[in-house]
């Protein structure tokens, strides 16, 4: 059994500390949180250039069948994935829940699987699980990898700064090496380059890069930021990002929720042969059988600490849930994500939320995704 258990700091966990950085638990999870602090890093994010580094899942997938093998248990078509390029898929069970969202990249006699936080080791035991005469061995990938996310208004503009016009030629779905020259007094190294598969309407990139490359790319962009406003972004940051742009992570994604529920079914391919929870899936859209959907919600002037709630009618009946709750800088309010039954779906409905841990009563306003200024 492989063991997914960081026991020892990463190469890239080592230099950031010299730098002064240094991760923080939380809730049994030890990341970067924060940097500077979350208002100049989320305006950093908004302005500027942000680079993250992903608390993500890596799986490395060899074997002559495993493309093959990956079309067969998830939910897109992957079938005729060309080299190179990159594609969104869900793992899903047999009852059509969400296990995980992932972006899988062909680089041909290996396939490269970038999953959300914490879910690295039940993908690997589902994926072992269905392996029976396939040839398909899976591997831990975080060993070898360090992902970043870099995203934000400058993005294209400061990875062509980088790298040249390798970068502004990239195209979507495309993965590309590309290589940074330090000159005359340092080695070349390379990276892979993909536009962001879940954030494609914003300048975003994911960089996945050799653990000794990746420390080299983010010491040169330091160094070498000239006008632009780049830097590091911690999650603290990144979780009031994404709320804001509706984008879905583990807390939206997960054995609770199905895709059609999480407004995914790009992701699905209805013309495709079976996998696993297909004919859950395929029911629910012949039959029109989803009951709720992933919306956004406003809070009216909410002081309370938590971050989850449950949402009820007038009689107390639970009608959803918000799952990931912030405090938005450009709102100046308290915003979330969630599932709401769809007959109470009307923009600016308002709501009664019960907080999980504080059972305070507050109100919330229903809002459509991404939220807009």
């Amino acid at each position: 059994m492989i063991n997914f258990e960081q026991h020892e700091p990463s190469v890239m966990q080592t230099y950031l500390e010299t730098l002064g950085f240094h991760p923080e638990q939380r809730n049994g999870e030890a990341h970067f949180y924060k940097y500077l602090s979350t208002e100049e890093e989320y305006k950093i994010l908004t302005q500027g250039v942000g680079c993250r580094l992903l608390p993500s899942a890596l799986l490395e997938l060899h074997g002559k069948d495993s493309l093959d093998f990956l079309h067969r248990i998830t939910t897109n078509d992957l079938k005729s994935l060309p080299v190179n390029q990159f594609i969104n898929t869900i793992f899903t069970n047999e009852k059509g829940r969400i296990l995980d969202r992932v972006s899988v990249l062909n680089f041909g006699e290996k396939q490269l699987l970038i999953g959300n936080t914490g879910t690295q080791q039940k993908l690997f035991l589902w994926i072992q699980r269905y392996i029976i005469m396939d040839d398909v061995k899976v591997f831990n990938a975080n060993q070898q990898y360090t992902v970043f996310e870099i995203f934000g208004p400058q993005a294209k503009s400061f990875m062509t700064l980088l790298c040249g016009e390798q970068c502004r030629e990239l195209h979507s779905n495309e993965i590309r090496s590309l290589t940074v020259s330090e000159g005359s007094f340092g080695e070349d190294f390379s990276f892979y380059a993909i536009p962001n598969a879940c954030d494609q309407k914003k300048e975003s990139f994911f960089v996945i890069a050799l653990h000794p490359y990746a420390v080299k790319l983010v010491h040169y962009a330091l160094q070498n930021k000239g006008i632009f406003d780049f830097g590091l972004i911690g999650e603290d940051a990144y979780e009031i990002y994404r709320i804001e742009n509706g984008i879905p992570a583990e807390k939206e994604l997960n054995d609770l929720y199905n895709p059609h529920e999480a407004k995914l079914l790009d992701e699905v391919s209805f013309t495709k042969g079976c996998y696993i929870g297909q004919e859950v899936i395929a029911r629910l859209a012949t039959y029109d059988k989803v009951q709720k959907f992933l919306c956004g919600f406003l809070f009216d002037n909410d002081l309370s600490s938590d971050k989850e709630f449950i949402l009820v009618d007038d009689e107390k009946n639970e009608i959803g849930t918000i799952t990931s709750s912030v405090f938005s800088f450009s709102k100046q309010k308290k915003m979330g994500l969630g599932y709401l039954k769809k007959d109470f779906i009307l923009e600016n409905k308002i709501l009664t939320a019960i907080g999980k841990n504080s059972k305070e009563e507050v109100s919330v306003s229903v809002h459509s995704l991404p939220f807009k200024d």
